[in-house]
């Protein structure tokens, strides 16, 4: 029987203002507006209460939960920068950065974990969850470990998905909800999760379709069922593949039906909200595109909700190939092996027992 029992804090909370603290808590919550200029309960009255801002609940409380599961888990590899007691891992470097495109605030997800998620770490306490692009939970676990690339008041790790810094075999459930749509590589983050996984873990990957951009801090690939399929099928046997009721389409189509009207000028939004859904089946699309819901859309919300893009480019003269971090490891360790058996073939020993091993294939190929 297990000895561990579920422990949950809060992270966040609505914001009150009654001590110079609860100024502080309101910018630990929020560090992309630090800077605004505005003291904190101004700053809520008049933009974050519409926003949906929070205040930090317990930092303290947080570092001790925090403390605790990064020490039921191993590391492969060291921080980049020292961690202090309670505080995130950090595993971010300047270059990395600058390769993954990640900006000093980016913007950060906050939703909660629902009831299966929450449900599974009170049925296992002896489990150890990894979550890939947390974000900013409101609350936080000993079981569950946060990783994203920003260090959110939840966050316990910070790199990118396509290198986790834990040990082989880590975990025995591994979450990634709305996430590989914005990683630059998501076959390497595929290959990441499957390695820190134990034998016999579990994966949920929740991976959006038809999204319009949304950048956390930038927006990749989006996949369909079989392409999210097709990234774990080598190393899972994939139990289920279903569309759940926060992937409806009716999200979808909402979501850039609002993205399209907010995007015109007040004339052409009074027009398209006239229309009705047969005006959008039944009307000629070369004549539509002619009407000003379509030419006087703005050209962010048109990138945001297009069809698709079109590129073209020039190669660079000093181009070298393409190859992911995996690959260029497994490169390094081939250059190894042929350079150790270069200087076995140089030894004496080779040499002596050349004739023995040209017998012997004489002999193979005679059999």
């Amino acid at each position: 029987m297990s000895n561990r029992s579920y422990n949950e804090v809060p992270t966040i909370k609505k914001p009150v203002f009654n001590t110079p603290e609860d100024d502080l808590a309101y910018w630990q919550a929020n560090p992309d507006i630090v800077s605004c200029g505005l003291p904190a309960a101004q700053h809520y009255a008049r933009h974050g209460q519409h926003e949906g801002r929070m205040q930090a609940a317990d930092p303290d409380a947080v570092g001790m939960i925090r403390e605790r599961k990064l020490n039921r888990i191993a590391f492969r590899e060291e921080p980049t920068t020292p961690r202090a007691h309670g505080q995130p891992a950090n595993y971010m470097t300047d270059a990395i950065k600058q390769e993954f495109h990640i900006p000093p605030f980016p913007p950060i997800s906050a939703h909660n974990y629902g009831d299966y998620i929450s449900g599974l770490q009170k049925q296992h306490p002896d489990w150890m969850f990894l979550d890939v692009g947390a974000g900013l939970r409101d609350t936080v676990t000993e079981q569950m470990v946060n990783v994203d690339v920003f260090p959110a008041l939840s966050t316990d790790v910070v790199c990118v998905g396509e290198n986790l810094p834990f040990a082989d075999a880590q975990f025995d459930f591994v979450l990634c909800a709305a996430t590989l749509e914005h990683t630059r590589h998501p076959w390497e983050v595929a290959a990441e999760i499957c390695r820190v996984l134990k034998p016999g873990g579990i994966v949920r990957i929740d991976y959006p379709f038809l999204q319009p951009v949304h950048g956390y801090p930038s927006h990749y690939f989006n996949a369909t069922p079989e392409g999210n399929i097709s990234l774990f099928e080598k190393w899972f046997d994939i139990a289920q593949s279903s569309v759940p009721e926060h992937f409806h389409p009716l999200h979808a189509l909402r979501w850039q039906m609002e993205e399209w009207k907010n995007g015109l000028p007040e004339d052409a939004k009074a027009e398209f909200g006239a229309m009705q859904v047969d005006d959008f089946l039944f009307s000629s699309v070369p004549d539509m595109l002619r009407q000003n819901f379509c030419t006087e859309l703005n050209s962010e919300t048109r990138r945001v909700i297009c069809a698709g893009s079109t590129l073209e480019g020039v190669k660079k003269q000093d181009a070298q190939p393409y190859s992911s971090a995996r690959e260029e490891r497994l490169a390094q360790e081939l250059l190894q092996a042929r350079q150790d058996i270069d200087i076995i073939r140089a030894s004496s020993s080779w040499k002596l027992t050349a004739p023995l091993r040209n017998a012997f294939n004489f002999l193979r190929r005679k059999r």
